[in-house]
């Protein structure tokens, strides 16, 4: 097993990171899957992104605690579970995963100076001029709520700058001028997990 943080981080939101050092097989052969889902799996042709996807199954298995993975899919290829809501990152070698009883949105990413020139693409005016700049942790604070905004949304063309917003000193998240949700920021070793709910 390579789960590396579990908790509970409200009532109704859990998250699990798991880093990968299973071979594909091992981790297969430890989950039940539904043949929709396993369908799905197989037809991923690159071993790394289907070994990530397991580990996520498997760090999901952490938090159900059962090994029984019963994942569909939206019609925009979400993927969901009777009577939770989930949500799947990755970044190299681990997985992040949320499971909830209510929308909720993850992500994960390493913190490294590849962010740098890529801020104005994705902060407001607004934003930017409330960062340190040369701070990464910052920086991916911004990306990482974004991202996982992004996720909880469920939906494709949103802007993430005029559509998404962080308010970092009250950990909000602004979805659409509308929707105020809670954002919780988690540091695990060198990576960044983000969760909105």
């Amino acid at each position: 097993m390579s789960l590396i943080f579990k908790n509970k981080i409200s009532e109704l939101v859990s998250v699990a990171v798991w880093q990968i050092t299973e071979a594909e097989d091992c981790l297969l052969n430890s989950l039940q899957l539904l043949p929709e889902d396993q369908a799905t799996l197989s037809s991923i042709k690159l071993p790394k992104v289907r070994l990530q996807k397991l580990a996520c199954r498997a760090a999901l298995a952490e938090l159900l605690g059962s090994n029984k993975i019963g994942i569909t899919y939206t019609e925009t290829g979400q993927p969901q579970m009777k009577d939770y809501h989930i949500s799947f990152s990755h970044t190299e070698n681990i997985v992040a995963v949320a499971l909830a009883k209510i929308p909720v949105g993850i992500d994960i990413e390493n913190l490294t100076p590849r962010i740098l020139p890529l801020y104005p693409r994705f902060m407001s005016e607004k934003e930017i001029a409330g960062c340190d700049l040369n701070n990464l942790k910052e920086l991916y604070y911004f990306w990482c709520a974004k991202e996982a905004m992004y996720k909880w949304f469920a939906l494709k063309n949103l802007d993430f700058i005029e559509d998404l917003q962080v308010v970092k000193n009250e950990k909000k998240g602004i979805v659409c001028k509308k929707h105020v949700l809670q954002l919780a920021d988690i540091y695990v070793g060198e990576q960044l997990v983000m969760v909105c709910y």
